[in-house]
């Protein structure tokens, strides 16, 4: 995942997209994007959840909550524009690559000048609806790292099954292990219930993504080492 400043425009989407989405039951799929274009915020989204969002009270507890990062931020006031569909359809998204590494959030350059900044995934995005996969992700190689010699790896993460009942994910990697034992060794240990790895996130605050991301994450821990055997 990008490595996010909080003290920057890109931090202020990200975190205000996590901040409403903090604020719809956790039971509902939702997708919310911030976009910053200087003078107003365009909050555009979709959820299942038929519980409108009173947006202005939202805006002012973020201000207050967040204050001392906004003004160093520059954000001395926000305009904010609402146009979130209520009541919609969407599925649980389970499958799609996903890039991990040893450390978590990764520096990325940033353009010199961008006249519109968006919160991009996963902030923003319930756990159904790709984020707990991404957490899920990080969760096996978190494991494996070290015993595989490896410092990124590319994974394709699907709940669709083999005619063997395997699911059918994918392995690339710069390890000297092969990529079939990489995969026969993460299939052997690891379930892929995401519903059971959900209660792992239970008590877990996802703005801590941005605001303490050098903590110990639920995602980070290594509670199955017991269980990973290579031979």
């Amino acid at each position: 995942m990008r490595k996010i400043n909080k003290n920057s425009r890109r931090g202020i989407v990200n975190l205000f997209a996590d901040f409403i989405l903090s604020r719809i039951d956790k039971k509902e799929n939702s997708i919310i994007e911030v976009i910053d274009c200087e003078s107003f915020m365009v909050i555009k989204g979709n959820t299942t959840s038929n519980k409108l969002l009173d947006l202005d009270k939202i805006k002012l507890d973020f201000i207050n909550q967040f204050s001392e990062i906004l003004k160093t931020s520059g954000f001395e006031k926000i305009n904010t524009l609402d146009i979130i569909n209520y009541n919609q359809e969407i599925d649980n998204i389970e499958s799609g690559w996903v890039s991990v590494n040893k450390k978590i959030f990764i520096d990325e350059s940033e353009p010199i000048k961008l006249l519109s900044v968006s919160s991009e995934f996963p902030y923003g995005y319930s756990l159904n609806c790709g984020r707990l996969m991404v957490y899920y992700s990080h969760y096996i190689f978190n494991h494996m790292y070290s015993l595989l010699g490896l410092k990124n790896l590319k994974f394709y993460f699907t709940k669709e099954e083999d005619e063997n009942g395997d699911f059918k994910i994918k392995i690339v990697s710069d390890s000297k292990i092969n990529e079939k034992r990489i995969k026969s060794l993460i299939l052997d240990v690891f379930s892929f219930d995401l519903k059971e790895f959900n209660t792992k996130m239970d008590n877990y605050n996802l703005l801590d993504d941005i605001l303490s991301e050098s903590e110990e994450k639920p995602y980070t821990k290594q509670d199955m080492l017991k269980h990973i055997i290579l031979f």
